[in-house]
Parts: C-alpha cells; sequence; structure tokens
C-alpha cells in the first residue's frame, strides 16, 4: 500500500528493522490495514499462532486502551477477520507481540482461535523502537507514554539524539517531550488523565518550580486555555524591608553620663571635633537652677 506524502517516514524505518538476510523484508507492518493476500502473506513469512500462545507486549509504550474502540475492532474482526498480521518475537516457550496489542486484545474479545503473526528475532531496544514507531505512526500516544518510551530507549543506551534517529523525531522534540516527566505528581495525574493538556503542562513547567501546583490550580480552576496558562504570572506583594537603624558611634557618651549626673539632668553632645552640648530641662525653675551652675547668675548679679 502506497505511502501518503503526507506521513513523513519515522527513524530508520521498521523496514530497516526488520529486514534480515534469513527473512523476507516486511512492510506496512505499522499500521497499515491492508488485507494480504494468501500469496503476498506467504511471501512476507505470515504464520498462524494459537492465540494462548501470543502474550502481552513487554515493551508496549501505549498504557491506555479505549474499550468503546476495542469493541469495535472486534466486531469487525469478527466480520472480516484480522487484516494485517501482528508482528511477534520469540520468548520462552511463546511469542511476545512487538507491534499489534491491539488487535490482539481485540481478537480476545472477538473469540479468535488463531492469530496472523510476523515471527521476528529481536532485540529488547529494537522491539521497543518497533512499538513506539507503530504507536507514532498511528498517533495513538498520549504525551506522557511518548515521553516514557523515549526514556526508555534511553534506558537502553540512547541518547536524546540517538533516540530522536530512531523515531524520527527532532531532538527538541524528544526534549520536550521528555521535560514533562518533571511535572509535579498532581500535573502528571492531571495530564495522564485528560485535565491538562500537553500544552498545559508545558505552561506549568515554565513557572518557577515553587509555582506549578498554583499554575495547575489556576488552570483547573479558571478552565485556562493553553495561551492563557503561558500567560499566567504570579502576583507576589514586594516586601520592602524596614531600614536598618544604626546607632552613630558615641566618643563622648561616658562624658555625657558625668554631666548629667553633675548638673541634674540629662546631657547630649553630637559631634566630635565640632559639635553641640544639649542640657535639657522641664521648668523655668530647673533652667534658672542650670544657669546658676554655668555661673550665668553671678555675672548678672
Amino acid at each position: 500500500m502506497p505511502k501518503s506524502p503526507k506521513k513523513p517516514s519515522l527513524g530508520r524505518g521498521l523496514d530497516a528493522l526488520l529486514s534480515r538476510k534469513d527473512s523476507p523484508k516486511v512492510q506496512g507492518s505499522a499500521g497499515s490495514t491492508e488485507q494480504l493476500s494468501e500469496p503476498e502473506q506467504e511471501k512476507r513469512g505470515v504464520q498462524l499462532l494459537p492465540t494462548h500462545r501470543v502474550t502481552q507486549a513487554a515493551y508496549q509504550p501505549r498504557q491506555v486502551f479505549e474499550p468503546t474502540a476495542l469493541a469495535e475492532l472486534a466486531q469487525s474482526i469478527r466480520e472480516k477477520g484480522i487484516l494485517q498480521p501482528l508482528l511477534v518475537r520469540p520468548r520462552g516457550d511463546g511469542f511476545e507481540i512487538v507491534a499489534g496489542e491491539r488487535r490482539w486484545r481485540a481478537s480476545q474479545l472477538a473469540g479468535v482461535d488463531e492469530l496472523p503473526v510476523i515471527i521476528r528475532d529481536l532485540s529488547d531496544r529494537e522491539a521497543l523502537e518497533i512499538a513506539i514507531i507503530e504507536n507514532l505512526q498511528r498517533e495513538d500516544l498520549g504525551p506522557l507514554e511518548e515521553a516514557r518510551a523515549y526514556k526508555t530507549l534511553m534506558e537502553h543506551g540512547l541518547n536524546q539524539e540517538g533516540v530522536a534517529q530512531a523515531v524520527g523525531k527532532g531532538r527538541s522534540t524528544v526534549a520536550n517531550a521528555l521535560r514533562l516527566l518533571s511535572l509535579p505528581g498532581a500535573a502528571l495525574q492531571a495530564l495522564e488523565a485528560g485535565e491538562i493538556s500537553a500544552g498545559h503542562a508545558r505552561a506549568i513547567l515554565a513557572q518557577p518550580e515553587d509555582d506549578r501546583l498554583w499554575a495547575l490550580d489556576q488552570i483547573r480552576r479558571r478552565s485556562l486555555n493553553v495561551r492563557e496558562a503561558e500567560a499566567l504570572r504570579r502576583g507576589r506583594e514586594t516586601e520592602v524591608p524596614a531600614p536598618v537603624k544604626v546607632n552613630p558611634p558615641r566618643p563622648f557618651k561616658q562624658l555625657e553620663v558625668d554631666l548629667s549626673r553633675r548638673t541634674g539632668t540629662r546631657v547630649k553632645i553630637t559631634g566630635e571635633d565640632k559639635g553641640r552640648i544639649e542640657l535639657n530641662y522641664g521648668s523655668r525653675e530647673e533652667l534658672e537652677r542650670l544657669l546658676g551652675l554655668l555661673g550665668y547668675g553671678d555675672a548678672e548679679g
């Protein structure tokens, strides 16, 4: 089935991942819904396996399978059969799904006893790459499922650039997806549940770390769209600290004490080389007493 020109190829492509010298080249195994003729199935190495010998994918990035869509696919399988073989790899005494878990689940609902499969001996990393590519081509992965899939690839030895090349995405796309995993727990749950979008999540991450839960609360309570969430700025009162009063040095402090005792009133000296002396009085009688101490009365008399 020819590929749509609007759909870019992803990473190294499934052909490159699945091609083996001892096995035919597999095309369209990531999401194509064409029905294969028996000669074409034989050419591509399609076999029938009992359903009970096929087990769930260990590296399935997609965690959410919508029940209604599964039921519809199960009904289609009852009427038309499985149009596209599953890709599996040997695992113990059975076979593990690499691509096609949704078809496997729907087949169980439909009561199918045998599954058409293509068997390939794949490493863990190859299996994960194929599973991610299949889901990305079908646009089935949620933002956190995609981010966790990229993280798993990195745990298998790839850096961000390697992940980007493997799945045919830009490095910045991979980096932005991985950043979602640093959201606060409440925001992760909201994104997983579809309460907020990936755009909302990135707006939350743009906030200072201490304001991220506040931003999530604002988005929920006010039903903000992404643009409004990006414009959120937490208002903070600017607290101007009170000026610290620094007492200037008092070089004549002891002299002030001595004069206060001698005159019987408070004496204050300001300045050093230049300044003034202040004497306090509380009545006319006290003023006259101080003037007398200073010799003013004697000069007048």
